[in-house]
């Protein structure tokens, strides 16, 4: 494998709230130009710019009166708070976001060419990657094992048998500003799971944003990542086979948030399981997010599955699904005390049409198809499930009884079949579905 030590070009990061400077257990502050800057008693202001700065001023003192300059990377990794709001709409200077949906060309001048590049493994903590353009096959693109504090960022990778980024006991992984693509061209599954675009396990502290996954098996597949920040995700035509391919999965990972996200799934291509799924997870966040195209006989959009005594919690909140097959947001066969706030759903599927299912579990659909396992429900539990919870909900345009089972959501209080408007915490109404993201990476507009 290959080895880059250092950056093949420097982009500085803009803070807007002392919450965004922080690096290891070092809390900074954001200066009012906007840069981080961390605690030094040699600078006579107390404060030395961080390690995102603009390449002028990295280590610079802070001066006393003013405070000017931004980061640059020394090897210290800066990690984002959890559930920041200011930090979707951060750059790093390759890239901003708006609020239209988007995370585009940022503040830097020009925007020099990737360097081709073969796989790489990390061999030193606090190891910085970035300005690549990777090709990998039969093996990671990237590999990051037993080295913490290290940076992935400003690369595009491109990988065919074998996942694009691995890694493994690596603590405060940040991940930013990367596209990484499956290279396989022609339609449906891959003939194994091994193809996911990110794959991760056993790391805390963990970032990723401003990322862009296609074609993988799953988008990003997490596994003991407790407190994982996934932010500004995009994801296009995750192909499986599922079960388990998702486009973002995470088990046994309490208090992770995901936020500010899409994924487009082409119905003809695409045979992952449930977009998101949330395993063996307590209070687990989605938020901001659009989930288009399941032709999964059990998947959904968003399922939650946990054990009794063992796991609780989980929120969804303003999120939209449509072209869901099995269900939209679900709890099944088990979860507890979750919440769907502000979900949306519209244009289910009764019937599969768009793929063969082989051994569907039931008789065929009038058109040939076969009919998912929950009937298209959009709001699904189990019989065993109580007290989940919707709350200022909207559908549209769906092909089957929007709950069931009613007696799993303790904001229902009538017949399931009708669904007066307000019951279950659902209104029937049109809606305009949320922009997707767009990630833009300078160099894809050079």
């Amino acid at each position: 494998m290959g080895l880059l030590l250092s950056a093949a070009c420097h982009r500085a990061f803009s803070c807007e709230s002392d919450a965004q400077c922080r690096t290891g257990e070092q809390q900074g502050r954001c200066e009012p130009n906007r840069s981080c800057s961390f605690p030094d008693d040699s600078c006579p202001s107390g404060h030395r710019y961080g390690s995102h700065a603009s390449a002028a001023l990295v280590g610079v003192c802070v001066e006393p009166a003013v405070g000017t300059g931004a980061t640059t990377d020394t090897g210290e990794a800066t990690m984002f708070e959890s559930g920041s709001e200011s930090a979707a709409s951060s750059s790093s200077g390759s890239g901003s976001s708006s609020g239209s949906g988007s995370s585009s060309a940022g503040t830097d001048d020009t925007c020099p060419a990737l360097v081709a590049s073969g796989p790489v493994e990390v061999t030193a903590d606090n190891q910085v990657i970035e300005g690549l353009r990777i090709t990998a096959d039969g093996e990671p693109g990237i590999l990051v094992q037993n080295h913490r504090g290290v940076i992935i960022r400003d690369c595009e990778i491109h990988h065919l048998d074998g996942p694009g980024i691995e890694f493994a006991a690596a603590d405060d992984l940040w991940i930013d500003n990367v596209i990484i693509v499956h290279d396989r061209a022609d339609i449906g599954p891959h003939e194994h799971l091994d193809q996911a675009n990110i794959k991760g396990n056993s790391s805390d502290g963990l970032v990723i944003e401003r990322t862009r996954v296609t074609r993988g098996s799953s988008g990003i597949q997490l596994a003991g990542t407790p407190s994982a920040v996934l932010r500004m995700i995009e994801g296009h035509d995750i192909r499986g086979p599922g079960p388990p391919a998702s486009f973002i999965s995470v088990t046994a990972s309490d208090e992770v948030l995901i936020e500010d996200f899409s994924c487009i799934n082409p119905l003809d291509t695409g045979r992952t399981e449930s977009l998101i799924e949330l395993r063996e997870s307590s209070n687990v966040t989605v938020r901001r997010g659009l989930l288009d195209g399941s032709n999964a006989e059990f998947g959904y959009g968003v399922l939650f599955l946990q054990t009794a005594g063992q796991q609780t919690g989980g929120l969804v909140e303003d999120v939209d699904v449509i072209r869901m097959t099995n269900g939209g947001f679900s709890g099944f066969p088990s979860a507890y005390e979750l919440i769907f706030r502000r979900t949306r759903a519209r244009e289910n599927i009764c019937e599969i049409v768009s793929v063969p299912v082989p051994d569907c579990s039931s008789e065929p659909g009038p058109n040939g198809g076969c009919p998912p396992g929950s009937g298209g429900r959009t709001w699904a539990a189990s019989p065993a499930v109580t007290g989940l919870i919707i709350e200022e909900s909207v559908y549209f345009d769906v092909c089957s009884s929007p709950v069931w089972p009613e007696s799993a959501f303790s904001t229902c209080d009538g017949d399931s079949a009708s669904l007066p408007e307000g019951d279950c915490g659902l209104t029937q109404e049109d809606f305009e579905l949320r922009p997707a993201i767009e990630i833009q990476p300078c160099w894809e507009g050079s």
